[in-house]
């Protein structure tokens, strides 16, 4: 048997058929979360989601109660990501304003934090990660198209020329909309590599474009910024393995130049120029940036309760410039929860940045190792384009990061099962030398 069908198969000898109605609840919750079924069907404020969410988690945890388990395994950034949910119900009646932070943590981070735990504990080997990132690629796609629609009709846009996410949400600001774009970017990549039959190939290289058209049309130079990050990185990891990724990369850059409107690249230039006739000054936006930096120190000032628990989950619009948000998600993580919780956040996605990059750098030359190590590839992609663009964007505490870090995490768990099955049990092997025979027993 061979290594990936050891790593897509170990967990089966473990627990055959565990979760399973679990897994399938958490795979028909990302469709609802991405498809946003309340907006698009006559269904008013039915609330599909949470019930949704909610029996999945009861299934599994009836499941592990009745099984006499542990609630939830805890790997190591799990339990950062437990200590910022702590100092976020800590932070609560500290904010500025309570009732808004309880409501920004049990309506937003709380469900965030639940899924990351199903993610962790029911996708428990090579095919169900699969799978789940199938799930999110083409739930992505989905809105993608929807927004390129939307777009090409002259509906939806922000500014009078920007896309803006067709189900609204969390997609419908166009800089917010970007980055979950640039995030499936590399799974998607990932898996056009990791199927065999070329229907799949195509179709999930047929996502990448859609994903890469959608940011453009937001004309978010963020985006653009975390695009460009995230594909050279994803080039250098592949052209590693498969030098011909270096002549696709090279290609697809050279395709997205040339298909890119001139609007866009008058807008992309402003980052150097400081203005352009396409959404106005860079400079201007540079200066409402730092101004907002500036604002965030002032705001902690002397206070060691700012400094400790911030001014509460969405509460520093009520002391920023203008009524805005940070746009800096390290930032938002420090001035709304504290110092403490920033460590806890920044900790936790090194930590899942190690793991892939652990495994990519482990089995780059592996042959038995080929899929795991392009998922490794992909995630870690994933993993560094939200890391940079989220310097741009109030998003800690939504989905964006928590689908691939939870990915990450799995793929650890996978691999060292799988190893754990093939490593021979220690009693049946007797050393051929004397000495070492009379050491072993």
């Amino acid at each position: 048997m061979s290594a990936e069908q050891s790593a897509g198969g170990s967990t089966r000898s473990a627990g055959k058929d565990r979760h399973v109605g679990a897994y399938g609840g958490l795979l028909l919750f990302t469709v609802v979360l991405y498809l946003r079924p309340n907006e698009l069907l006559p269904i008013g404020t039915f609330p599909i989601v949470k019930i949704i969410a909610m029996g999945t988690l009861v299934a599994f945890f009836m499941e592990r109660l009745t099984a006499g388990r542990s609630l939830s395994v805890l790997p190591r950034p799990f339990k950062y990501v437990l200590g910022l949910t702590l100092f976020m119900v800590l932070s609560i009646p500290f904010g500025l304003d309570p009732g808004a932070s309880l409501a920004g943590f049990s309506d937003v981070f709380l469900k965030v934090l639940l899924v990351f735990v199903l993610i962790i504990n029911v996708v428990t080997s090579f095919r169900r990660l699969r799978l789940m990132m199938e799930t999110l690629v083409l739930s992505g796609a989905f809105v993608a198209v929807a927004t390129l629609l939307d777009y090409a009709a002259g509906r939806n846009l922000a500014e009078g020329f920007r896309a803006s996410g067709a189900v609204g949400g969390i997609f419908g600001n166009p800089n917010d909309l970007a980055l979950a774009m640039n995030v499936l970017i590399p799974l998607s990549v990932g898996l056009s590599f990791i199927r065999p039959d070329p229907i799949r190939k195509l179709l999930y290289i047929i996502c990448s474009g859609l994903f890469i058209a959608t940011v453009i049309v937001t004309y978010s130079r963020a985006g653009f910024l975390t695009l460009t990050v995230g594909g050279v990185f994803l080039t250098v990891q592949l052209g590693r393995r498969y030098p011909a990724a270096w002549g696709i990369g090279g290609l697809a850059g050279a395709a997205l130049v040339m298909a890119s409107p001139g609007t866009f690249w008058n807008r992309i230039l402003t980052i150097f120029e400081g203005a352009g006739t396409a959404g106005g000054s860079a400079a201007e936006s540079a200066t409402q940036r730092w101004d907002l930096i500036k604002r965030s120190i002032e705001v902690a000032g002397a206070n060691p309760i700012r400094w400790l628990f911030g001014v509460g989950i969405d509460n520093f619009h009520i002391v920023s410039n203008r009524e805005l948000v940070n746009h800096d998600a390290y930032l938002q993580v420090f001035n709304e929860v504290g110092l403490p919780a920033m460590i806890c956040y920044i900790v936790f996605m090194v930590g899942v940045v190690r793991i892939a990059a652990y495994i990519t750098r482990r089995y780059v030359r592996a042959r038995g190792y080929r899929q795991v190590w392009l998922t490794a590839v992909a995630v870690e992609a994933s993993l560094i384009a939200y890391m940079v663009g989220s310097a741009f964007a109030s998003v800690a505490f939504l989905w964006y990061v928590y689908y691939p870090a939870g990915f990450a995490i799995c793929l650890q768990h996978i691999v060292a099962r799988a190893q754990a099955q093939q490593r021979p049990r220690q009693e049946e092997v007797t050393p051929r030398v004397w000495y070492l025979r009379r050491l072993q027993h």
